[in-house]
C-alpha cells in the first residue's frame, strides 16, 4: 500500500495531461481519437515528474514510462519517413526543461534558484503540449486564448505545488515564488491567475471559439478552483495524496466542458 500511492501519482498527473490534450479537442472541434501523440504525452509527463525522485522504485517507473514515450515519439517518424508538427513542438518544453534544470540534476542549478521560474516553466510547457501540440499549426493563432487561459490555469497549479512543498523547499534551501511571497499572498497570485484565465476563456466564448456552454463550464471550474485549492492546502494531509488533489482540477475541468457539449448536443 505504501507504494501504490506514489506509482498511481505518477500515473495520474500522465492521465490529467491527457484530459487536457482532449479539452483542448473538444473545445475546438478537433478530432478526440487519441494517437501516438498521447502515449508520447502520458509517458513523457511520467517521467517529468518522476525521473530525479530519490525513491529509486518511483524514479524506476518513471524513467520505464520515458522510455516508453520515447518509442511513441519514434515509432510514427519509421512508419512515415516523416516528423510531424507535433514531434517538432516537442522540442519546446524540452528546451524550457533542460534551462530549468541547468542540465544537471534538480539542485540549484539553471533556472531551478529563480523562484519565479518554476511556475512559469511548468506553465508554458504545459500549454505548449496541451494546446498547441495536438493542434495543427495553422490553427495556432486561433489558439491564442486558449494557450494563454492554459497556461494562467497552470500557473496557479504551480503555486499551489510550491505552497505544497513549502517545508521541504525551505530544509533544502529552494527558492520558490510562494515560498517568498508567503500562504496569502501566494494564494491572492493564485486567484489573479485564475481571474485573468476566464478573461480568456471569455475572450474564447466572444470570438466564437468556445460555445457558450464550453466558457460557462470552464468560468465555473476556475471559480471552484479557487475554493479548492484553499480546501486543500489547509485542510488535507501533506504529501503525495494533497498533489493529487491539486491535479484533480484538470480532468474536473474537462469533464465540466464535456458535460456542457453532451447537454448542448443533446438539446440541438
Amino acid at each position: 500500500m505504501g507504494f501504490t500511492i506514489p506509482i498511481f501519482r505518477l500515473c495520474w498527473i500522465g492521465v490529467c495531461a491527457l484530459t487536457m490534450l482532449a479539452q483542448t479537442r473538444l473545445a475546438l472541434h478537433a478530432p478526440l481519437l487519441p494517437g501516438w501523440l498521447d502515449f508520447y504525452v502520458f509517458g513523457s509527463t511520467v517521467f517529468a515528474y518522476g525521473f530525479t525522485h530519490p525513491d529509486r522504485r518511483r524514479s524506476v517507473v518513471a524513467w520505464l514510462a520515458g522510455i516508453a514515450g520515447v518509442f511513441c515519439f519514434l515509432i510514427p517518424i519509421v512508419r512515415s519517413e516523416a516528423v510531424a508538427a507535433w514531434q517538432w513542438t516537442a522540442l519546446i518544453p524540452l528546451l524550457l526543461w533542460l534551462c530549468y534544470y541547468g542540465l544537471q540534476r534538480p539542485g540549484k542549478a539553471g533556472l531551478r534558484g529563480v523562484p519565479a521560474a518554476k511556475p512559469v516553466v511548468v506553465s508554458l510547457s504545459w500549454a505548449v503540449v496541451t494546446v498547441l501540440m495536438p493542434l495543427p499549426p495553422e490553427r495556432w493563432a486561433e489558439s491564442l486564448f486558449v494557450f494563454s487561459g492554459r497556461a494562467l490555469f497552470i500557473f496557479a497549479l504551480a503555486l499551489a505545488y510550491d505552497l505544497s512543498d513549502i517545508a521541504y523547499d525551505r530544509r533544502h534551501g529552494l527558492a520558490t515564488l510562494a515560498g517568498n511571497l508567503g500562504a496569502n499572498k501566494t494564494f491572492r497570485l493564485i486567484d489573479l491567475a485564475f481571474f485573468a484565465a476566464s478573461l480568456c476563456y471569455a475572450a474564447n466564448g466572444f470570438l466564437g471559439i468556445f460555445s457558450a456552454g464550453i466558457t460557462a463550464a470552464l468560468v465555473c471550474s476556475l471559480v471552484f478552483s479557487a475554493w479548492w485549492l484553499r480546501y486543500v492546502l489547509r485542510k488535507t494531509a501533506t504529501g503525495d495524496r494533497q498533489k493529487i488533489l491539486i491535479d484533480a482540477l484538470m480532468p474536473l475541468q474537462f469533464l465540466l466542458a464535456a458535460a456542457s457539449a453532451l447537454i448542448l448536443y443533446i438539446l440541438y
